[in-house]
């Protein structure tokens, strides 16, 4: 929804992917992300994006229950995730055989929605094992020990 903003926004206005990178002192490439979908965004950078669009940035928590999310079967995991997956076509076989580097993929890339879904289809514990993965970044690897209560979740602690 704030990717969608934020393109909007900037079209609005005129401007180019670059020349709002410029403006919000970041890169084309994470502009890109934003209004593709990506919602793992740092507040700062949403609040340098606003002012490069002359936007006021309103955060705020609702309260309210997040849906329950039903396991999803493969088929439909490989459909949600499989943009995700861009160096390869992602399979069915490929969550069986290679259940860590899906997650590891979808944990590091993923949106929300696809992340919940692999997360109810794989389960925490092998979460646990993704993250432990060499090569995972250590801010996602913070994160998801802070969302599981897996103690220090500082990106130092790992």
């Amino acid at each position: 929804m704030i990717g969608l903003q934020i393109r909007q926004l900037r079209k609005r206005r005129g401007m180019t992917l670059q020349q709002l990178a410029d403006r919000a002192g970041t890169s084309v490439s994470a502009l890109h992300r934003y209004e593709a979908g990506w919602d793992r965004f740092e507040v700062a950078t949403l609040r340098r994006i606003a002012t490069a669009l002359g936007a006021h940035l309103d955060v705020r928590l609702v309260p309210g229950e997040l849906p329950e999310i039903q396991k999803p079967g493969a088929t439909s995991l490989v459909d949600k995730i499989g943009p995700l997956f861009w160096d390869k076509r992602l399979t069915n076989d490929d969550l069986t055989s290679f259940p860590l580097w899906v997650l590891s993929r979808v944990l590091a890339f993923g949106n929300v929605d696809q992340v919940r879904s692999a997360r109810s289809f794989f389960g925490d514990a092998l979460i646990r094992e993704a993250i432990r993965q060499r090569g995972m970044d250590a801010r996602t690897r913070a994160y998801w020990n802070l969302m599981l209560g897996d103690g220090d979740a500082s990106p130092s602690a790992q």
